[in-house]
């Protein structure tokens, strides 16, 4: 169900993790590791009860219109969508493993299109017991709309689904 270059990404910060169930440090990340999802990739720092965007990819651009790097998830969303998206990075700072979604992305006056995201957690750095930061890898596919009732899965810590074997297959 994932894109290649989540796939390799999800490979990539697997390899990062310290121990099974221990998400890596941010300071072990380095986007430009991961050249081929670059442009897929949004870093978002938990502040607060807020989430606050540090890094967002040439593809989010593209596909909302604008660089929202330096706001809020507030300050770019609002109403049930973003109750939805806050929901998957609560997921994934509560877990503290990765989760995917797939589902219809809404853009522009009512047009939706197909998305596919990947989130995973990044522990501060002086605290590993602490979810800082999250990965998320979106990508789009601007010729379907997407399933439509969101599909999401979380990792294998949660026991819902064994994330590795049923999601990160590559197409």
């Amino acid at each position: 169900m994932l894109d290649p270059r989540q796939h390799a990404l999800f490979k990539h910060w697997k390899a990062l993790c310290p121990a099974p169930g221990q998400p890596p440090p941010r300071s072990a990340f380095d986007p430009l590791d991961t050249p081929s999802a670059l442009s897929t990739l949004v870093l978002a720092e938990v502040t607060g009860i807020e989430l606050t965007f540090r890094v967002v990819g040439t593809d989010q651009v593209e596909a909302w219109g604008f660089d929202y790097t330096g706001r809020t998830l507030s300050q770019i969303m609002t109403g049930e969508y973003h109750d939805f998206i806050r929901g998957l990075y609560d997921q994934t700072i509560e877990t503290r493993s990765c989760v995917f979604s797939h589902s219809r992305f809404q853009w522009d006056q009512g047009r939706t299109l197909d998305t596919r995201r990947l989130m995973m957690p990044l522990t501060a750095t002086d605290a590993p017991d602490v979810v800082r930061f999250i990965l998320a890898s979106q990508v789009f596919d601007y010729g379907r709309t997407g399933p439509e009732t969101p599909v999401v899965a979380r990792g294998e810590a949660v026991g819902r689904i064994d994330l590795e074997h049923h999601v990160l297959k590559s197409e």
